[in-house]
């Protein structure tokens, strides 16, 4: 049985010490980014026009990025398309994007052609503090039976850079037959303080011989949202409102799934949890 007024006195003692001691206050922004590779991309050779082409688009700064480019080259011979989109945003605290790239290939001549269509999200950024990600979407691949062997979508999470510590990676592809297969984007977890790359592609590219008609797409769609821990009113910071938040959940949760001050997720709003708002202060 818990004895409320010595709790209480335990945690006004935590409290003032948090305000009289934590000099300053880090920047609101959760999600710093640091890098990036936001970019549309299409390149086609049709080798019976004895020609090849290519375009692309990528985002200059963190702002938003809306673009798509679309070629096509072709002659009597044989016709190659690309197409490639993405709309994408940066947050204080999520990034979003929604992208896509298709490509086709036609032609009464036996001639390979190759079309290639291309969207890419891939941002390097930056938690200063300790946080809880959810990822939330959909990736989509389709073709036409035979069209390819790489018409696809993928989703990466790394720690420090590429090639490091894989924190998730979800991956599709059109059925090898022909038609559309569909894949939800889902993941959480928690994050230490550090660095990230959120990698997110869908592409489709045709290397194959005409007749029959060749075409491919892929795309997804998500929301990858970041919070800090402590931050229980969603106002990109740690301060004095979430410490009492959390003050007067203190003790054991009602429903667990619904505890919203529980930051260990061990069912109990208590000394473990203030330590961990009290680390990300500011």
């Amino acid at each position: 049985m818990r004895t409320q007024p010595y709790t209480t006195n335990v945690l006004s003692v935590f409290a003032v010490s948090a305000i009289l001691t934590i000099c300053g206050e880090v920047s609101a922004q959760t999600i710093v980014p640091l890098h990036q590779q936001r970019s549309v991309n299409t390149f086609l050779i049709v080798p019976q026009c004895l020609d090849k082409t290519f375009d692309e688009n990528a985002a200059e700064g963190f702002g938003p990025f809306d673009s798509h480019v679309e070629t096509v080259l072709g002659c009597d011979s044989g016709l190659g398309l690309g197409f490639a989109s993405q709309h994408s945003q940066i947050g204080h605290s999520f990034m979003s994007a929604s992208g896509s790239g298709r490509s086709e290939a036609a032609g009464p001549d036996h001639d390979v052609i190759h079309a290639f269509g291309y969207s890419i999200f891939q941002v390097t950024f930056e938690l200063p503090s300790l946080s809880r990600f959810t990822l939330d979407g959909m990736m989509i691949a389709e073709a036409l039976p035979d069209a390819n062997d790489d018409v696809g979508a993928l989703a990466r999470l790394w720690e420090g850079e590429i090639g490091g510590n894989l924190v998730f990676e979800r991956s599709i592809q059109a059925p090898p037959d022909g038609g559309i297969n569909k894949h939800a984007l889902e993941a959480d977890g928690v994050l230490e303080h550090g660095v990230y790359v959120l990698d997110v592609q869908a592409g489709s590219f045709i290397d194959n011989d005409v007749p029959p008609d060749r075409s491919g797409q892929a795309s997804f769609d998500f929301t990858f949202d970041v919070t800090i821990l402590g931050d229980l009113d969603g106002d990109d910071t740690v301060s004095t409102i979430d410490l009492l938040i959390l003050l007067n959940s203190w003790g054991p949760c009602n429903h667990c799934e619904d505890c919203q001050a529980d930051l260990n997720g061990n069912c109990t709003v208590g000394i473990h949890d203030l330590i961990i708002l009290l680390g990300n202060w500011g």
